[in-house]
């Protein structure tokens, strides 16, 4: 079932000025900090604890949303407490979306932080994420058509994700994929992606060579995507396409926690496109944003306001 939260669709594209869709994951994650990371059979001991929300979906809405994005979100929650906090924390957000109700529990997150370096380990119980299926797509695409830009990730089933990045481009709208966590797609996906946005490890998996990222990234596009960007954390990041190769150079910060560092940078970029700017922009605009997400706790909780960043 899918329940409309405060406006209808009719009027959310009425008011829209910035048309960003996200279809995505929301996870309620369980973050734990600590100094050594357990090896197999020991028992660690954790210095705190955070519970909040999180999922690539939810977070990569959110990141657009403070920047000054308008953005409409759809994912999916349990019929449990967990799901009933995400609504409301939606709602105080101010984030126009649908959650689709499942029978599944609401997606659960663990993450382990090492506080020596802010790097990260994650295991995802992915739960109602992926009940989200075609026929709800279908419901939305008078919403989808309406938009200029569409984002998704590979959190939520694949066939959902190849159907409506092609109902996005049939429609005319942007599209984009940050293929994160890796997943199988077959090639004649590609072709309708303008912007694929994996980071260095999930670009590897892609293109399981020993070859530059540039090369790699090139493969890609001879697959059909039209730009390709490879997030490189701590070493910035690097935009492919058939006409230039660009190394953008990251901001020099200490980071503390990297759980939404993707995410913000996705986010960002999606914003700064929705608003005209040109990819080099945008990308440094997102490098940016990620700098200062690093250097805070949590994932929604990490994610910098325009405000901050200006």
């Amino acid at each position: 079932m899918l329940i409309d939260f405060g406006i209808s669709l009719k009027k959310v594209s009425d008011i829209m000025n910035k048309k960003i869709f996200v279809i995505g994951s929301i996870t309620i994650d369980h973050t734990v900090f600590t100094n050594v990371m357990p090896s197999p059979g020991i028992t660690g001991k954790a210095d705190s604890f955070i519970k909040n929300v999180g999922g690539k979906g939810a977070n990569q809405a959110v990141a657009s949303l403070y920047l000054g994005g308008d953005v409409f979100f759809m994912g999916a929650v349990g019929q449990d407490d967990e799901g009933r906090y995400i609504s409301s924390f939606l709602k105080e957000k101010g984030l126009k979306h649908v959650l689709k109700t499942s029978n599944k529990g609401t997606g659960v997150a663990f993450i382990t932080i090492n506080k020596l370096n802010g790097e990260n380990q994650i295991l995802i119980v992915q739960g109602a994420n992926m009940d989200i299926n075609i026929d709800d797509i279908n419901k939305l695409e008078e919403e989808i058509a309406s938009r200029d830009i569409f984002l998704t990730q590979l959190e939520t089933p694949i066939d959902t994700v190849i159907y409506s990045l092609k109902l996005a481009k049939k429609h005319g709208l942007m599209t984009i994929l940050n293929p994160a966590p890796h997943g199988e797609l077959n090639d004649d996906i590609y072709q309708y992606i303008d912007y694929f946005i994996p980071n260095e490890h999930e670009l590897d998996q892609f293109v399981p060579d020993n070859m530059s990222y540039e090369e790699k990234a090139k493969i890609l596009l001879d697959k059909g995507v039209k730009n390709v960007i490879v997030t490189l954390g701590e070493k910035g990041s690097l935009l492919v396409n058939k006409e230039k190769v660009v190394h953008i150079e990251p901001y020099k910060v200490k980071a503390v926690d990297t759980t939404a560092a993707g995410d913000s940078y996705v986010g960002a970029l999606v914003t700064s496109l929705s608003e005209g700017k040109d990819i080099i922009e945008a990308m440094n605009f997102a490098s940016k944003c990620s700098s200062i997400t690093v250097t805070r706790l949590g994932a929604i909780k990490s994610l910098p306001t325009l405000v901050e960043v200006k």
